[in-house]
């Protein structure tokens, strides 16, 4: 059967307010990061929503998910989202436990709950019970399929939009080459804006740098060693990025990581005056380059670590190190080590 009020879930469609606050919607798929996506949405829109998984769910609990309409009832609706929605109704195995099964779906509640299958159902799967009732009583059924080459691109290249990155076409071809799993395509994509916030712009050798590092740590765990003030962290991780590289290949090594700091600690400055002033940190966290909710809290993090004075001087400290690797041809490893013990010393 065809299943009614199907629903693609895309970046277009998520910007649409879901369809009910109470009743069942319906999430298919196996596109984790449109899953994601749908769930922040979910948040969005209803500020909250609780969580359980199928195979831990039980009937007797199931039914207290739906809620009633009475006139006795509570005014306050909840959303429930169930995960692996699918393994919890392969608990209904008899006629019967079934046939009860399809008697909660199909009365009316005034919770909204949220069934998540990840998995591609087919028609087949859809003429079959519980499916077919639940696309008849649905508000509506998303659909996570995969995205195709051109979409995933265009989701990229939207992400460096946003952030005011410019990137040219050979660095997109870079990643959706190197990365297949969109989760950990988002995740790298996000990498790189937080390290080109106030650069304005990222080349394909910056990007190949970043990415492929060592394959334990990269740039961005050092940068998160160093500003949560821990010198041993920091020392290890630039020894373990640098093991291999002579002296000469150390140079643009430090200097991508002397530039990652510098921009991190203008930021932190300016996010600093801001919220003495009393901005709280996410009402401007777009302005100064934090896209994410991790990066917010790293930042807050930072704050309560680092003084005016101490940014002001570190900031003075890197430009001196930048003076000396590339006018006094100093050493560039050994110099970012004495930086390191002088800074967090």
């Amino acid at each position: 059967m065809a299943v009614n009020k199907e629903i693609p879930l895309t970046s277009k469609s998520l910007k649409e307010p879901l369809p009910a606050d109470s009743g069942f919607i319906i999430l298919y798929g196996t596109e984790e990061l449109l899953i994601e996506n749908f769930l922040s949405k979910l948040k969005q829109q209803f500020g909250s929503y609780n969580l359980y998984h199928g195979e831990e769910l039980d009937p007797e609990k199931f039914i207290s998910l739906l809620g009633e309409k009475s006139l006795f009832s509570p005014k306050g609706k909840t959303v429930n989202v169930v995960k692996h929605a699918e393994r919890f109704f392969s608990k209904f195995r008899t006629k019967r436990q079934r046939e009860r099964l399809l008697r909660l779906l199909e009365r009316p509640i005034s919770n909204l709950v949220v069934f998540i299958i990840p998995t591609d159902l087919k028609r087949s799967d859809w003429n079959k019970e519980p499916y077919r009732t639940l696309a008849k009583v649905a508000a509506a059924v998303y659909a996570a399929k995969k995205l195709t080459r051109p979409q995933i691109e265009q989701l990229v290249k939207k992400k460096f939009q946003k952030a005011g990155i410019k990137v040219p076409q050979e660095v997109i071809n870079y990643l959706l080459e190197s990365f297949s799993d969109l989760m950990q395509l988002r995740t790298e994509v996000e990498k790189l804006i937080t390290y080109a916030a106030g650069k304005g712009e990222l080349t394909l050798q910056e990007v190949k740098q970043l990415v492929e590092g060592h394959p334990e740590y990269t740039v961005f765990d050092l940068q998160r060693e160093f500003f949560n003030r821990n010198l041993q962290g920091a020392i290890k991780i630039f020894r373990r990025l640098s093991a291999g590289l002579n002296p000469y290949e150390q140079t643009p090594l430090v200097l991508q990581i002397q530039g990652l700091l510098l921009s991190t600690a203008n930021r932190m400055l300016i996010a600093l005056e801001r919220t003495r002033k009393g901005e709280d940190l996410k009402s401007f966290a777009r302005e100064i380059g934090l896209y994410y909710p991790f990066q917010v809290a790293q930042f807050k993090n930072w704050l309560h670590l680092w003084g005016e004075k101490e940014l002001v001087n570190l900031i003075r400290k890197l430009y001196q190190l930048d003076t000396d690797i590339k006018l006094r041809f100093v050493p560039a490893g050994n110099a970012f080590e004495s930086f390191l013990v002088e800074t967090l010393g």
